[in-house]
């Protein structure tokens, strides 16, 4: 009997059943599949937030989701004044779970040596970890240029079989079901992650029973336009602001787009990734939470490509904003039940990391105008100077340049519109950031005792 076409059936058959399952492998009242947001429900944002001009009195709507918004700023400022909690201690080899690595790659055939050189830096036993490319049908170039970087032996190459909706978080769905570490990694194509990030993870993970997730800290490593150094200083404030104080105080917090390790049970007994969300890992780390797990944070940087022209980096942040929109609508269809999963204290860190922060974006206009025109008086002034206020000692105590936010801020607000229309009308589609375009420093070559 030839055994190698009964292999390639039983492994294609494998292959199919995986994407049935990734487009639906959340519940559905958990899931934004099927998710129909009309047109006069994305305008209640803007009305809302221009009711104050009409009605002054009406601000004191808006007083709790801005409130919100600048508590966690200054409580994040002072967690910056003390001492940061230490790292629990690396785990032996003996003690070190199984890791997969997945790396779903659309359209990156530039930056596959790179990341083939990253992954290869790792400092993890080989023969702990399992290495999947995950790469679309569509996509020649991708496949052809992995070839060329000869991976190591251990790497697998999937390409997902087509369907939809056409996203990241399905290929990773894809992954997940071909896969079986016990601990869960996705690394993005422009991904450079310090070598002992993944030993540092782990740790981190397993020394609490119910942490579910810890993430990474995300990082530019390159210069560029004024809104490419601006987008490196909001990355600075989240990731090494926002996001420890949340860790500190066991909040539940967004998670990033990568760099974060995932215990595979508390990940597939949450459904996975929603493939119908374009900003799949926030709405999992909700998930997550409302399901009595917590996350972490360390201070592990993964190095990233930053956009570097305007039309990126708005058609970047328009998915962005699009899909924590979703994600709160979604997690917002039963709010007194979301309420009781993630208690007073969750409920309220999520809804100043969702809601509030699209309402200040969407304010920001207003409220640079009523500022600079010496109109902003009462409730409404208040309200404004203390956001601001927040907003700016956070940013520069990280070090970052203040002068340009507010335009920063604007380009926010422009991507914002977008994404009321990509709510209404593409909820699913995913605008892809081209990477390999910015001028990143060279790497070192992979340490050959590594693993």
């Amino acid at each position: 009997m030839n055994v190698i076409p009964l292999f390639r059936s039983r492994r294609a058959d494998a292959l199919r059943a995986a994407a049935r399952w990734a487009a639906v492998s959340v519940p559905g009242h958990l899931s934004a599949r099927g998710l129909a947001v009309p047109t006069a429900a994305v305008l209640l944002l803007p009305l809302a937030v221009l009711l104050p001009l009409v009605l002054p009195w009406a601000s004191v709507w808006l007083a709790p989701l801005f409130l919100l918004a600048a508590a966690l700023r200054l409580a994040a400022l002072v967690n910056l004044a003390l001492p940061k909690a230490p790292e629990p201690p690396p785990l032996a080899d003996a003690d070190l779970p199984s890791l997969t690595v997945l790396l779903p790659l659309y359209r990156e055939a530039a930056v596959v040596p790179d990341l083939v050189a990253a992954m290869g830096r790792l400092d993890y036993p080989r023969h702990l970890v399992e290495f999947v490319v995950l790469l679309e049908a569509d996509d020649p170039e991708t496949p052809t240029a992995a070839a060329r970087a000869a991976p190591p032996s251990g790497w697998r190459i999937v390409t997902c079989p087509p369907g939809e909706p056409k996203t990241k978080p399905r290929a990773v769905n894809i992954g997940l079901a071909l896969t079986s570490g016990e601990v869960v990694v996705i690394y993005d194509g422009e991904d450079r992650p310090e070598p002992d990030q993944a030993r540092r993870a782990v740790a981190a993970l397993l020394a609490d029973p119910r942490r579910a997730v810890v993430q990474c800290a995300l990082a530019a490593d390159h210069g560029g336009p004024w809104f490419t150094r601006c987008w490196a200083s909001e990355y600075n404030v989240l990731f090494g602001a926002i996001l420890p104080v949340l860790s500190r105080l066991g909040l539940p917090f967004l998670l990033g787009g990568t760099s974060q390790f995932i215990r595979r049970d508390a990940l597939m007994a949450a459904g996975a990734y929603c493939a119908h969300n374009v900003t799949e890992d926030a709405d999992l780390g909700v998930r997550l939470a409302r399901l009595g797990w917590t996350s972490a944070a360390i201070p592990s940087v993964t190095w990233e490509e930053a956009p570097v022209t305007l039309r990126a980096f708005l058609q970047q942040r328009r998915r962005w904003i699009a899909g924590h929109i979703i994600t709160a609508l979604v997690h917002l269809r039963r709010p007194a039940q979301t309420w009781r999963d993630l208690g007073p204290a969750g409920s309220l860190a999520l809804l100043a990391q969702l809601p509030a922060a699209t309402a200040s974006t969407a304010a920001h206009p207003l409220g640079l105008a009523l500022l600079l025109g010496g109109d902003a008086t009462g409730w409404l002034g208040l309200l404004l100077g203390l956001g601001y206020a927040a907003a700016l000692s956070l940013y520069w105590a990280r070090g970052g340049s203040v002068f340009l936010l507010p335009a920063f801020w604007l380009l926010q607000t422009a991507a914002l519109a977008l994404a009321l229309h990509d709510v209404v009308r593409q909820p699913c589609r995913w605008f892809k950031t081209a990477h390999g375009v910015a001028e990143r420093r060279a790497m070192p070559p992979p340490d050959s005792s590594v693993g």
